[in-house]
């Protein structure tokens, strides 16, 4: 486990943390039982969820303050389960930012095992210096 203090904030029914890891954030959730499918495991669209939040605030991170961008590609390999009362844990590997096109992926673990691979691709659609006062460019 990286080293570093976990800040967060209680979001009924998941806590969510973060903490800088040298130039990418890690995150952490707990996962509850709202978050399983009908054979008490987590659901893979909450996996899936977090995957775009996490990659992109990494991406966000590593950006001039104020560019916009969406998610254009996402891709998520499963490659473990995980239950109500499990901790996530992000693990960022790659990013790679263009001037229209920023990649991102990782990894997303319980404990030492692997849950999922994560990929996403986002389109930059606006530069901070394109911005007007109205928030229109």
């Amino acid at each position: 486990m990286r080293r570093g203090r976990w800040r967060g904030a209680s979001f009924r029914p998941s806590r969510v943390f973060f903490k800088p890891a040298a130039a990418r954030l890690a995150f952490r959730v707990e996962a509850s039982a709202l978050h399983c499918n009908g054979f008490g495991l987590l659901h893979g669209g909450f996996i899936s969820t977090m995957a775009d939040i996490w990659l992109g605030y990494n991406v966000a991170h590593a950006l001039d303050p104020g560019t916009r961008f969406v998610t254009s590609s996402l891709s998520v390999d499963f490659l473990g389960a995980a239950h109500a009362g499990d901790c996530l844990d992000s693990q960022i590997d790659r990013i790679k930012l263009g001037a229209r096109m920023c990649h991102a992926s990782g990894a997303i673990f319980v404990g030492d095992k692997p849950v999922a691979a994560m990929r996403a691709t986002f389109t930059v659609v606006s530069e901070p210096s394109s911005f007007t006062t109205t928030g229109k460019s």
